[in-house]
């Protein structure tokens, strides 16, 4: 059994770790707030780019955009999103994970990373990676989206990719969070997520032909499709990060309670040898 000294040390290393970790879980429950706050700003906005997308590509004939038709080829882009720390339980390891099963499909594959820890993991495989961006999911921003959309249509536009998927995972409640692969280019009717149901027939009629608005619209379609996933991973690793810290505080509280009434037992039993040899030292 541990002596006094040793408990009193290791009660007081356990209550410095518990300050960490309840100070870590209030700035998780903070910062999900604000990033929950994002999302509902820019929400309507988006959500009317979208219908208004998939709109045109249901509705309007002889659309020509290069970002709305498949191209022949098989080179595949991953944008994969994950954190830049750890300390989160599985958040980074199960979109990854999923990431890389899906990457190992692809005969010929480009990985762009979002997060320090997607760029570790991807360079603990040996794997290269053709783009990195870091610090966009700890406080997602509008410009943070833009530049990476900048950046992917570049290469799109250059014709050194076919396809982009984009890996993130998808908060649908503060209790249930799940790591997806959606398509990002080309855009197609069927990825759009929104309901379009149409109650007429023929073409719609617009003041500038369809293929001008598309040519302004589909950027900011895509602007918001990474802005969402950035919202949603950055969401996903603060709920990840807010349970692991409160697992671990309530851990630390049930080890105290343990630590501590293994001292107190210590203390009673010194004092009550103290009595009992100073009674057999006064007889």
């Amino acid at each position: 059994m541990a002596d006094s000294t040793e408990l009193k040390h290791r009660i007081r290393s356990i209550k410095d770790t518990h300050q960490i970790t309840k100070a870590m879980e209030l700035i998780s429950i903070s910062k999900l707030r604000k990033v929950i706050q994002k999302q509902s700003f820019s929400s309507i906005y988006f959500d009317n780019v979208r219908y208004t997308v998939k709109d045109i590509l249901l509705h309007s004939s002889d659309v020509i955009n290069p970002y709305t038709q498949k191209r022949m080829g098989n080179r595949t882009a991953y944008i994969v999103i994950a954190g830049d720390k750890g300390l989160c339980g599985s958040y980074n390891s199960d979109v990854l994970k999923l990431a890389w099963q899906d990457i190992q499909t692809k005969p010929e594959h480009y990985v762009i990373t979002v997060g320090q820890m997607a760029r570790s993991f991807f360079e603990s495989k040996e794997r290269s990676i053709d783009l990195a961006f870091t610090h966009a999911v700890t406080n997602p921003t509008l410009h943070d989206a833009r530049g990476i959309t900048r950046d992917i249509l570049n290469l799109y536009n250059r014709n050194l990719m076919d396809e982009v998927f984009l890996v993130f995972t998808h908060m649908y409640s503060a209790s249930f969070r799940k790591p997806e692969i959606i398509r990002l280019l080309p855009v197609l009717p069927e990825d759009i997520q929104m309901d379009v149901k149409p109650t007429f027939s023929g073409d719609i009629l617009y003041d500038q032909a369809p293929n001008e608005i598309l040519k302004i619209i589909v950027p900011q379609y895509l602007i918001g499709l990474i802005y969402s996933a950035l919202i949603h991973a950055s969401a996903s690793e603060h709920t990840a990060r807010r349970t692991a810290m409160s697992n671990a505080n309530q851990n630390a509280d049930k080890i105290l309670d343990e630590l501590n009434l293994q001292y107190n037992k210590l203390r009673q039993d010194k004092i009550t040898t103290e009595l009992a040899d100073l009674s057999a030292g006064r007889i």
